[in-house]
């Protein structure tokens, strides 16, 4: 009988000790306002408050949930969010961050996540997977209406984007407002324009932009370099380009790419009073794509006037895939529309330039071609010499393995496993008669 209560009082003991319990979990991590709580009683906004709390204290936050919102997340002071793999969802008619400057010091957000490939379920199961930053509808500024949905930048703060994904915002997804961002990493995708800047600043050095359907970058009087792995492209249905850039006080661009690849179109547009001419524009074109920069597209650059006034440049990349470079080209639409054949690469480990090719293409590439589209040729080679290598034969077993996972004959592993199988069973039968 003794035996057969004992458990009983255990049980009894534990429900009686469960709201002394929750209590401590509540209260007992004061350092991480958002702690999960579950099987809590707090308001359905008591996630939200303790985020905006930690938030405006400063530090680094990390989500250890799905948090919605409804009021903006107003960071005043430096500030390192790691969205953790979960999401960030505004459910009001505002941005979702909105960095400000309240006092001489400056302010800067970073955005990280370390669970990139956390997936989601239920109403989020259609996000992709990581963090996300979703259901801004932005800040509204006069003459632009609503825009930075996701992020809204004043002027004198910094952004730094690491990780995560930003998308399901309207307006555009970020604004610089005479501020700074950098996006090293993360995804902006699904967005109307992903990047807007009024007299800001963008450097992106990896990440992507994708999916837009207006702009993918909207540079208006400010500049903007790429580099490193930063991807623009897969904009296809973008009215405007993946990039777009508004010169309104002066005849240059701050548009420079030395790294990086733009697939897709580049629209540089002057303001028709700058006066600016065809040289002009020819000169900007061929400035903005430096270096190993990739560019599989087009620049379009022209005024602030019907169709029919600007030049438009096709590209063309050259790649050696041996010698690892990368070299890139213009051609002028207005002109003769075809490429130059570059000097011939030299030897590389014994493997000799033969011509450029387009790839699968087995003829070399006719240079008295007009281009129509972007081009990619790769460089064709000798073949490598044989002599001295060590091959591996693979086996010569050509026995169906149509039962994938199945045990073979005389498999040790699956002999062990099924001993210790038999053993386990042997133990628990004796254990049952000990009980009995």
């Amino acid at each position: 009988m003794k035996r057969r209560l004992l458990p009983i009082l255990m049980t009894l003991v534990l429900v009686c000790a469960l709201p002394i319990w929750a209590a401590f979990v509540t209260s007992g991590d004061v350092t991480n306002p958002l702690v999960c709580t579950a099987g809590a009683t707090s308001p359905p906004d008591n996630a939200a408050t303790r985020l905006k709390s930690a938030i405006s204290n400063g530090g680094d936050v990390r989500l250890t949930e799905d948090i919605e919102i409804s009021e903006t997340l107003v960071v005043t002071r430096d500030v390192t969010l790691d969205l953790n793999g979960h999401v960030l969802k505004m459910t009001g008619n505002s941005s979702v961050l909105r960095v400000k400057k309240d006092g001489p010091d400056t302010v800067a957000l970073t955005i990280t996540d370390s669970r990139p490939q956390n997936p989601h379920t239920g109403p989020y199961g259609r996000l992709p997977a990581g963090g996300v930053i979703t259901g801004g509808e932005g800040t509204n500024v006069t003459g632009i209406y609503n825009v930075g949905g996701a992020v809204f930048l004043e002027n004198d703060t910094t952004l730094k984007l690491e990780g995560g994904t930003l998308t399901g915002n309207s307006g555009s997804s970020i604004y610089i407002g005479g501020a700074t961002f950098v996006m090293s990493g993360g995804t902006i995708t699904g967005e109307d324009i992903g990047v807007r800047s009024l007299l800001g600043t963008f450097k992106m050095t990896g990440g992507r932009i994708t999916g837009c359907r207006d702009r993918g970058v909207y540079v208006y009087n400010g500049n903007m370099t790429m580099s490193g792995t930063a991807y623009i492209g897969e904009n296809p249905n973008a009215r405007r380009g993946d990039i777009y850039v508004y010169e309104s006080d002066h005849k240059h661009t701050d548009l420079s790419v030395t790294g990086g690849t733009i697939e897709g179109k580049v629209r540089i547009v002057f303001l028709e009073s700058l006066h600016t001419t065809q040289e002009d524009w020819k000169e900007v074109a061929n400035s903005v794509v430096k270096e190993q920069g990739v560019f599989n597209g087009h620049i379009i650059v022209g005024i602030d006037n019907p169709a029919g006034t600007s030049v438009d440049y096709k590209t063309v990349n050259f790649i050696d895939e041996v010698a690892k470079t990368r070299t890139f080209q213009l051609i002028f639409m207005q002109g003769d529309k075809k490429a130059r054949k570059p000097d011939d690469p030299a030897t590389v480990n014994g493997r000799e330039f033969m011509y450029w090719a387009k790839e699968g293409a087995s003829e070399a590439w006719d240079f008295n071609t007009v281009i129509e589209v972007p081009l990619t040729l790769y460089a064709v080679r000798t073949p490598a010499s044989s002599s001295g290598g060590y091959y591996y034969y693979p086996t010569t077993d050509t026995k169906a393995d149509d039962a994938k996972g199945s045990p073979k004959t005389a498999d040790p592993g699956v002999a062990l496993y099924a001993a210790l199988s038999l053993l386990s069973l042997t133990g628990l039968t004796c254990t049952a008669r000990k009980k009995f």
